[in-house]
């Protein structure tokens, strides 16, 4: 899939998040036929897809998706927008070859527990220490798919 002249790819990761949201989006229809539509996943799921195919593709490189060093120095090169306060999609791009990963989007169960590592940045950062989805470019390329819809 292309975006203003990117490639956009979908790990894994994102895909089984967007599939809950999916999930969630339907039993939300099967629950209130007539107001669905104002439900909160729903309402997530269309400034995520927003996010994913038109705002982040306009330009990755925007200083506003840069994460610092909230996930550790070693992971920098990430890069995340946020979506609300609570939402985070966790993203990489390469300039030269016009090419954005998606890795993952927190979903509500990562923030309902209480303490510490249950923010979006500690999560990713220990799925990225675990090596899913992997840090380095080559590895998250090739585990990438270039459509989400096509896994359905």
């Amino acid at each position: 899939m292309r975006r203003h002249g990117w490639a956009l790819l979908f790990h894994g990761c994102l895909i089984d998040q967007l599939r809950k949201f999916h999930n969630a989006i339907q039993r939300a229809q099967r629950s209130d036929p007539t107001g669905f539509a104002s439900h909160a996943n729903i309402k997530l799921f269309h400034a995520l897809s927003r996010l994913i195919l038109e705002v982040i593709p306009q330009d990755p490189s925007l200083d506003e998706y840069r994460q610092g060093s909230t996930l550790g120095p070693r992971y920098r090169h990430w890069r995340r927008a946020r979506i609300g306060r609570r939402f985070r999609l966790f993203f990489r791009y390469d300039a030269r070859a016009k090419v954005i990963v998606y890795a993952w989007v927190n979903d509500r169960s990562a923030l309902r527990s209480s303490g510490s590592g249950t923010d979006p940045y500690t999560v990713f950062a220990r799925m990225l220490a675990r090596g899913n989805p992997p840090d380095d470019w080559a590895s998250v390329m090739t585990a990438s798919r270039q459509d989400w819809r096509a896994e359905k």
